[in-house]
């Protein structure tokens, strides 16, 4: 019995492929990336082992975009971080990269404030982040824990954003304290549409803990969490608490970015969304604003303390709007029975300031509509 798990352990390390660092992004490349915002029927989280076959060819396309990797200094906020190589310059920001090699580390970022405050940041990550590591097998498991500390001085933020506070604060500091665990717990092949891949496939779970300190005079700076009971109380409470998001991510050994990456719900089962390769093969989405033709609109937008979705020339059944962050993760949605035109208003306290996706999906998975949602917060 002992001589064939041997055997048996030996033909799986032979069998399955390696990740190494050729895999890892420099520049000028451009990774082209699909969402799906409403996978149907995909297996993901299959049993760890090899061999496996993660079929994804079903899949459609919601969204389309792509990251374009930079020579460092092409960003305005380059000096701040010396040892940059690379980077990812978005519309809300930078965001800057070293490459080792066996490592893709992320550095930190400058712009719009990861808490949604509605500053400007520098923030650097303590120690640095690790995105990607090589070489990559089978049975690899890796953990880390990173840290971002962000101050404000409290004359930079809304007053609003103290209600319901006992003190007013000289300033905010504002902890984002990341773990993050990583398993490669399968290989096999993933089909895309467009493509089949061998792949190893790694679970990543992030355990990501936000807290607000507060500077007080004669006091210096007192966890918010205690006087709030750990969240809750007061706007400023909607930022403490723990985030628990977990992907599989699928590699393969001849493409620099992930073939697949499927974001899971928080009870592990179902499948959010899918963000994969964009072989550019898929048709493209019909005319949603034609005379007659199923719709949704968001009004306004950008929208500040709700937003009304309309509805129109629906045929009677029942819908489901949905409410996606930046990286797909659904934030909000609700069930509605609808028949021809109907209005829904979304009340916005509990979002924070920033860019979301809205998709309105039939009984039978078919996507309506995807558009684009911006919050604004006074």
């Amino acid at each position: 019995m002992l001589l064939a798990l041997f055997t048996a352990l030996c033909f799986s390390s032979s069998a399955q492929i390696t990740i190494t660092a050729s895999t890892f992004p420099a520049v000028g490349d451009t990774f082209k990336i699909a969402f799906d915002l409403n996978p149907d029927n995909i297996q993901v989280a299959t049993p760890p082992g090899g061999n496996q076959l993660w079929d994804f060819s079903g899949l459609e396309v919601s969204q389309t975009d792509q990251v374009v990797y930079q020579a460092a200094n092409a960003g305005i906020n380059s000096m701040s971080f010396p040892g940059a190589e690379l980077a990812v310059i978005g519309a809300n920001g930078e965001t800057f990269y070293n490459i080792t090699n066996n490592q893709v580390q992320t550095l930190g970022y400058a712009g719009a404030d990861p808490a949604n405050l509605g500053i400007q940041v520098l923030a650097k990550f303590s120690p640095v982040f690790v995105e990607r590591r090589a070489p990559m097998n089978f049975f690899d498991i890796n953990q880390q824990t990173t840290a971002l500390s962000l101050p404000f001085s409290a004359s930079q933020l809304p007053p609003a954003l103290f209600a319901g506070l006992p003190i007013t604060p000289d300033s905010i500091r504002v902890r984002i304290n990341t773990s993050r665990l990583e398993v490669v717990d399968a290989w096999g092949n993933c089909q895309i549409p467009g493509g089949t891949y061998p792949v190893l496939r790694q679970k990543r779970t992030d355990y990501t803990t936000t807290g607000v300190d507060a500077k007080v005079p004669f006091l210096g700076w007192i966890d918010l969490s205690s006087l709030l009971g750990g969240g809750g109380g007061g706007t400023i409470g909607n930022f403490i608490g723990t985030d628990t998001t977990t992907t599989y991510r699928f590699y393969s050994g001849t493409e620099k970015q992930e073939i697949a990456v499927a974001t899971m719900s928080n009870d592990l089962s179902t499948v959010e969304t899918v963000r994969f390769k964009d072989n550019a093969t898929t048709v493209a989405a019909p005319d949603l604003d034609a005379p007659g033709a199923a719709n949704i609109q968001a009004f306004p937008n950008p929208a500040v303390e709700r937003v009304r979705f309309d509805c129109s020339n629906l045929p009677a059944e029942e819908y489901t709007l949905k409410i996606f962050n930046i990286i797909g993760k659904v934030v909000w949605k609700q069930n509605y029975v609808i028949t021809g035109n109907r209005s829904v208003t979304v009340e916005l306290e509990d979002f924070r300031k920033g860019t979301y996706l809205y998709s309105l999906i039939d009984s039978k998975g078919n996507i309506i509509g995807t558009k684009r949602l911006v919050v604004l917060k006074p």
